[in-house]
């Protein structure tokens, strides 16, 4: 798979380097007066300082739960994402959405948690027993990029 690029408003980049690096494990490459480059598990974020943060509209609702509209994150393994939970929870982490099993016992179902970065952000982090069932359709059938089913 290849990595994804996602540029993102911040408010303050000495405290948006500190969340991403210290809680997120990521690494800084490129920075200016301006931006930052994060290497967020392989894939290339870029924290942009702007004057004020974009109003993040009204939230949406993810199987009866209220969910930002505009929020990126992970999908951990499974053992991963608990750990990384675990950790949350001991450093006292607020949470935005607290760790729960959404779609429980459904196709979709997946262990889910959301923060936010200094900035406001929505970040989530989720994780499948299942992987294979990451593109699943209600139906049962699998999702293959050219539309067609296994």
């Amino acid at each position: 798979m290849r990595p994804f690029h996602l540029a993102f408003p911040v408010d303050d980049l000495q405290a948006t380097e500190q969340f991403y690096v210290g809680l997120l494990g990521c690494a800084v490459g490129r920075r200016t007066e301006r931006s930052i480059n994060l290497n967020f598990h392989g894939h290339q974020i870029v924290a942009h300082l702007v004057e004020r943060m974009p109003d993040d509209g009204d939230t949406g609702r993810v199987d009866g739960r209220h969910v930002p509209p505009f929020h990126f994150g992970l999908i951990m393994e499974w053992n991963e994402w608990h750990t990384f939970r675990d950790q949350l929870l001991t450093n006292g982490t607020v949470f935005r959405l607290k760790p729960h099993v959404r779609y429980r016992g459904q196709i979709g179902e997946q262990s889910t948690l959301f923060i936010d970065d200094p900035s406001g952000n929505a970040l989530e982090f989720k994780s499948f027993q299942d992987e294979s069932r990451l593109f699943a359709a209600s139906t049962g059938e699998e999702y293959l990029p050219s539309g067609g089913a296994l």
